[in-house]
């Protein structure tokens, strides 16, 4: 099993690999092995909600300043000039 704490397969490594150990019975392991994966799941989203955080203050000038949905449609919908 690779050690990339990112990768979906590796993931998926150590949820099986927890699986095995409660099945053969060794609690301590796998409870160990719970922590890990709760840990490095927690770091995935972590890591994803500071990507997103840049992006929104990256956004933030591209956007300042542009017409709102209400604002858009009312020009769509107005009336043309005669």
């Amino acid at each position: 099993m690779s050690c990339r704490p990112t990768s979906r397969e590796s993931l998926e490594g150590l949820r099986q690999l927890r699986q095995c150990t409660a099945e053969r019975g060794d609690d301590c392991l796998s409870v160990v092995l719970a922590g890990v994966e709760l840990y490095t799941s927690l770091g995935r989203e972590f890591d994803l909600l500071e990507v997103m955080r840049k992006f929104a203050d990256e956004m933030r000038e591209a956007v300042q300043g542009t017409p709102t949905a209400k604002e858009l449609e009312e020009l769509f919908y107005r009336p043309e000039p005669e």
